[in-house]
């Protein structure tokens, strides 16, 4: 082993000592830098990897709706795309606003009616037996509706209770000086589609029964489509050759898929994940400067036996690898513990974050609510990891510089002037 790797590690770890009080400060810094970056980017990928998800799930891979806000002759454009060898399965559909009341509650959400009579849970395009917490999926029909859960809880309803559903008609006839008695459905099951927003604003119906209530005939909104690939390029390929293609059968078909739907909120995500890695990166630049110092100090009262070393010979270029070599093993060690740390947070997110609740004296639906979430997401990428980890060794390396330079400088005659 070269004497100044030797020289280095004793400065580390010193005789008698485990490791010396300034080198356990920095690699704190260090570590705690790199644990909330990888903490920050992590829940930051999973609230992307959840939206993302969710937005697919309940949305379909693509949509096909009129612009003039009603489809009525519909009929062979469904068969043309049942025949498409890309698509997966399609379903169509319709959805209104309207008003649900109880005994307990009056609420305003939408209601979207699917094809249930037709189709089995599993080739369904929305995932809605993923989505039943209480009920059965084959309890859906003309008669009876599922609730989110935050919706049934607000009207304070159960599986069993009867509910009164408004039509959007009912102003129309109000105008008219005519009543619009309302139509009673059977709660038959409750569902949580992993959004708060979206479960405490859905009625889920049968498209006969929805049709009948809306008095829309045979009028849908629309076609919700899955594609066999799903990937994010074959999707928006697969949207430019449909809209093509329907635009054949009625001008005012429009297509789109879930990415441009929601292209904004996708935006916002992925420039807040930069925006708050770059700020957290301060952090780590403010641990590197504690390396500084500690090294700084280190140079000041090691004065002596630099100029001792050099007297004997020492290289400068040998003294200045010295205290670089403090700098990267802070950097590497600092940075592992952060991050052995930040997976320990992270795995037990649930536990801590339940503790922060407690003492803040709220919940994590309240909380969380406002996100659109139920839990934290978190999702780790290899990437970030060995990005972090490169990052946070180069500034530290970096921050060791200035004292190894400052070191290498020295004279003999000035370091033992006064010895």
């Amino acid at each position: 082993m070269p004497w100044y790797i030797y020289y280095a590690i004793k400065q580390l770890f010193p005789s008698k000592k485990v490791i010396s009080y300034f080198s356990m400060i920095s690699i704190i810094g260090v570590a705690l830098g790199v644990s909330v970056l990888i903490i920050v980017q992590s829940v930051m990928n999973g609230f992307g990897e959840n939206i993302r998800k969710h937005l697919a799930k309940t949305n379909g891979d693509i949509l096909i709706y009129s612009s003039d806000g009603m489809l009525t002759e519909w009929g062979d454009l469904f068969q043309d795309l049942t025949s498409d060898p890309t698509i997966k399965t399609i379903s169509p559909y319709i959805e209104s606003i309207l008003m649900v009341q109880s005994e307990d509650g009056t609420a305003f959400p939408y209601i979207r009616g699917i094809d249930v009579q037709n189709t089995e849970p599993d080739d369904l395009v929305i995932p809605i037996d993923e989505f039943i917490v209480a009920g059965s999926y084959s309890a859906l029909n003309d008669e009876t509706v599922f609730l989110g859960v935050p919706l049934a809880k607000r009207l304070n309803v159960k599986i069993g209770d009867a509910v009164a559903l408004y039509s959007p008609k009912l102003l129309e006839y109000l105008t008219e000086e005519e009543w619009l008695y309302p139509k009673e459905f059977k709660v038959a099951g409750l569902v949580q589609s992993g959004s708060p927003k979206l479960d405490e604003n859905l009625v889920l119906g049968s498209l006969g029964g929805t049709q009948d209530l809306l008095e829309a005939e045979n009028a849908i909104t629309g076609f919700v489509i899955n594609l066999w690939d799903t990937d994010e390029s074959a999707v928006v390929s697969a949207k430019a050759l449909l809209q093509d293609r329907v635009i054949d059968y009625e001008e005012s078909l429009l297509v789109n898929n879930w990415m441009d739907m929601n292209a904004d909120l996708l935006f916002i995500l992925e420039q807040e994940k930069m925006v708050i890695s770059f700020i957290i990166i301060f952090i780590i630049l403010v641990a590197s400067f504690s390396i500084a110092v500690a090294l700084t100090l280190s140079v000041i009262r090691k004065t002596r036996e630099i100029g001792l070393l050099n007297a004997l010979g020492a290289e400068s270029w040998q003294i200045a690898l010295c205290f670089c070599s403090q700098g990267l093993f802070i950097g590497l060690v600092g940075s592992i513990l952060g991050i052995i740390f930040a997976y320990l947070v992270l795995e037990n997110r649930d536990a801590l974050f339940g503790a922060y609740l407690w003492i803040m004296n709220s919940n994590d639906v309240q909380f969380l609510g406002v996100y659109d979430l139920y839990s934290i997401p978190v999702k780790y990428l290899w990437k970030d990891f060995y990005q972090v980890l490169i990052l946070s060794t180069i500034i530290s390396f970096s921050a060791a510089l200035v004292p190894a330079l400052k070191a290498a400088k020295l004279k003999p005659s000035e370091a033992l002037r006064y010895e």
